[in-house]
């Protein structure tokens, strides 16, 4: 693209003037030369407009006035003069600011690179954020590349430079990956051993609410490290593996509990069914008793005595052996149900740290 152009226009002096634009793209400035045209002879004003636009020398006089326009303006058609030539002064303006945008958003990355070279040339240790932020630029970069704004060239020239980076980090990481490895197996197998050792000490006269609480803080405890996936995966698995066994063993101990009771309650039943028969045969025996010839008064007052007295008792055993009857009923239900109303609901274990 051309940093020069020439138009012809006429100031507030009703004078013709040639307007030559030059664009000083490393300054990031544009300058103006304006000579009255009848100061120039034809060979200078063919010059201006064809040698010096392909970029020959030419030495503007006293004559000629330099000004300084903002190619961010309105216009870089000074105000005190008109011209003809608007379009192509508009189109001209329009390129060269895109020009310099373009010129000053290259400036502006190679110092962001400058700045990421600087920071991976002090890494001692992998740096998650030198990464992200590399990434970030290299894609800010190529984004750009796609809209044209970059030149493949420019983009040439820094791809290097970014890939060094990406390559310290590389190794960086490889090393930091060895050693976080290490310490993500040693931390596993020191909590793993500390849930073999509490699995150890579960037995039939445990509390199972305050073995989940431990287990519990202990997994809470492990989360505040960092682990590999795999290792993560596998400290997960044996947490679950526990927790299911403390349920376990408290339903079976629950199971255990319900079967004794069930057991003496029935013993108790058999009992009581015997001794009510055993009282009823007595009974029995009073009522044909008291029926029979021969008996004294004060004999049949005795047999109505232990009549009465046998009737309460079996009264008595018969509601006993109702409510008994009952609460075996209600204890033979479901153990796993059991076990839920003689404790709380067992805890689900959390899901571990990733």
């Amino acid at each position: 693209m051309l940093s020069r152009f020439t138009v012809t226009g006429i100031n507030k002096a009703e004078e013709v003037v040639l307007l030559a634009y030059q664009l000083h793209e490393e300054l990031f400035k544009l300058d103006l030369y304006i000579t009255p045209k009848k100061l120039l002879s034809a060979e200078q004003v063919k010059f201006l407009e064809t040698n010096w636009v392909n970029g020959e020398t030419f030495e503007f006089g006293e004559a000629s006035t330099l000004i300084t326009p903002n190619l961010n303006a309105d216009s870089i058609l000074p105000d005190d003069i008109k011209s003809e030539e608007t379009g192509k002064i508009r189109t001209k303006q329009n390129e060269w600011a895109y020009q310099l945008l373009t010129a000053k958003l290259w400036e502006s990355y190679l110092l962001e690179l400058d700045e990421l070279k600087k920071r991976a040339a002090a890494l001692i240790q992998y740096d998650r954020q030198l990464f992200d932020d590399s990434k970030a630029f290299w894609e800010r970069v190529l984004e750009h590349r796609k809209e044209r704004d970059i030149s493949q060239s420019s983009l040439d020239k820094i791809k290097d430079d970014v890939n060094a980076i990406f390559e310290k980090l590389k190794t960086f990481r490889k090393t930091e990956s060895v050693e976080f490895e290490q310490a993500s197996a040693k931390l596993r197998d020191e909590i793993i051993a500390k849930i073999d050792a509490f699995k150890a000490g579960i037995n039939e006269k445990s509390n199972f609410k305050e073995l989940q609480e431990e287990l519990k803080t202990l997994q809470n405890e492990s989360r505040k490290s960092r682990y590999t996936k795999a290792d993560d995966a596998q400290l997960k698995k044996a947490f679950d593996t526990v927790f299911h066994y403390i349920n376990q063993q408290r339903n079976l101990f629950f199971n255990d509990k319900t079967a004794i009771r069930v057991k003496g309650l029935t013993e108790v039943i058999q009992k009581m069914e015997t001794s009510l028969q055993r009282d009823k045969k007595d009974l029995e025996y009073l009522e044909k008793k008291a029926n029979g010839n021969n008996l004294r008064s004060l004999e049949l007052q005795l047999i109505n005595v232990k009549k009465n007295l046998l009737n309460d008792t079996i009264a008595s055993k018969e509601d006993k052996l109702k409510d008994i009857r009952s609460t075996l009923e209600k204890i033979q239900k479901p153990a796993t149900k059991t076990a839920n109303e003689n404790s709380d609901t067992p805890l689900k274990p959390n899901e571990s740290n990733g």
